[in-house]
């Protein structure tokens, strides 16, 4: 395809210029690829860590699976949830306030320090307490901050409501959602996924090489399997979630259209904020979703080097996956990159 071959050297390039050894797009039209592309040692089928792409293609949508089912309603309180008692602080945290960073957690906190130290069993009730006795960064519902720390709460709340684990309540939602999305543990005993297909990460003190298993060490230390981080997939399993999100909230999926549409609207009970619940929104021209994002637009980053930008009025998107950590994790590269990147891809999909 001609009018995509400046976007495909523009990726080559990345890999030659040191942005990740790794590098694949995929960019969505019409209900299918209209432009696939990899780069340096990625295949166009490559899993990359997903990081925290794990928070809307995973999380939220188990949140608004169990929001349809009547367990867990947006405006939920933490103290009316967890079955135990709540510090004043935190017992009118509600899951929409969760979902949309509007919590009052701050950004992170290494658990791990903490969790490593403790037989597996017990991390993730440890893992609880260590988060109803964190100080909040401000109060409930003042501002919009980016948090870990509300999405590992999350999962320990779905796990708790839906009875089974994170990869297994996944997995049904997925079915539900008729896709064959991406996974916690894609090296799992019984999986058909070769090691080589999977882009590695790393260096981290003690893990020398991660090859298939979660690079984010608060992920790690619970298994591999969290709310906040945990995700392998490639860029095809990414935007076919994206693809079944966005036809059920126009009423072709497992949900009510409505509901479906509320993980893409922007949170207005916060002041200020630019999130919706699960997704970010393009934060002006310096938005690494780039300049020409279409009004509307919902997405998020992830640590790992990842990203996906949707337009779910149109069902048209971008997924760019890398794995710049692989090259250590002050690897910057990526930012001006990924905007370059998303600068030149959106205007060939018709905006």
């Amino acid at each position: 395809m001609p009018e995509w071959s400046r976007l495909a050297g523009l990726l080559d390039q990345g890999v030659n210029q040191g942005v990740a050894p790794a590098v694949a797009l995929l960019a969505w039209r019409d209900g299918g690829p209209a432009f696939v592309h990899a780069a340096g040692a990625a295949q166009p089928d490559t899993w990359f860590d997903l990081a925290s792409l794990t928070k809307p293609l995973a999380t939220a949508l188990m949140a608004l699976d169990q929001n349809c089912l009547g367990r867990l309603p947006w405006k939920a309180r933490l103290g009316d949830l967890l079955g135990r008692p709540v510090p004043v602080d935190k017992a009118a945290i509600t899951i929409q306030q969760l979902l949309a960073h509007a919590a009052g957690y701050a950004p992170y906190q290494p658990f791990h320090q903490v969790l490593d130290s403790n037989p597996p069993a017990m991390r993730r009730g440890l893992l609880l307490a260590m988060l109803m006795n964190e100080p909040l960064a401000h109060a409930p519902g003042h501002q919009a901050l980016y948090s870990d720390l509300g999405y590992m709460l999350l999962g320990l709340i779905l796990e708790r409501l839906a009875g089974v684990p994170l990869e297994t309540l996944l997995a049904r939602v997925y079915a539900d959602l008729g896709v064959e999305g991406p996974r916690y543990f894609p090296l799992a005993q019984g999986s058909d996924m070769p090691l080589e297909r999977i882009a590695p990460c790393g260096p981290l003190p003690g893990r020398p090489l991660i090859h298939g298993q979660v690079e984010d060490e608060n992920a790690y230390s619970l298994g591999g399997v969290a709310g906040h981080a945990g995700l392998f997939g490639g860029a095809l399993e990414v935007a076919r979630v994206m693809d079944a999100l966005c036809r059920a909230a126009l009423g072709g999926g497992p949900w009510p259209a409505e509901r479906a549409r509320r993980l893409f609207e922007l949170d207005r009970a916060t002041p200020g904020s630019g999130r919706t619940p699960g997704f970010d929104t393009p934060s002006g021209a310096e938005s690494q979703a780039g300049a020409s994002a279409p009004p509307g637009t919902v997405g998020h980053l992830g640590f790992t080097g990842v990203s996906l930008w949707w337009h779910p009025a149109s069902n048209r998107g971008l997924v760019l996956l890398t794995n710049r950590v692989a090259l250590g994790r002050g690897n910057e590269k990526i930012k001006d990159f990924r905007r370059r990147v998303h600068q030149e891809a959106w205007p060939l999909l018709g905006f």
